[in-house]
């Protein structure tokens, strides 16, 4: 049996690319690469407001510009 962690990108696909993983898992393989064990308590996932930011962090510049009289 083999331990491996398995990453996901953000549409849930697995992925080797480090920067694109959004959520990752630790897994027991058997000797035909079937998963036979998780181990939740090692799994993660990215809080989602890093990735997309809050409303405390959107631009507050000025839609319209201002009317000078």
């Amino acid at each position: 049996m083999t331990t491996r962690s398995i990453l996901y990108d953000k549409d849930g696909k697995p992925t080797e690319d480090q920067s694109l993983a959004v959520r990752g898992e630790v897994v027991e393989l058997d000797d035909q690469g079937v998963i036979v064990t998780t181990y939740p308590g090692l799994s993660w996932k990215v809080d989602p407001i890093s990735l997309d930011g809050d409303e405390g962090e959107l631009a507050t510049r000025p839609t319209k510009p201002s009317r000078s009289t």
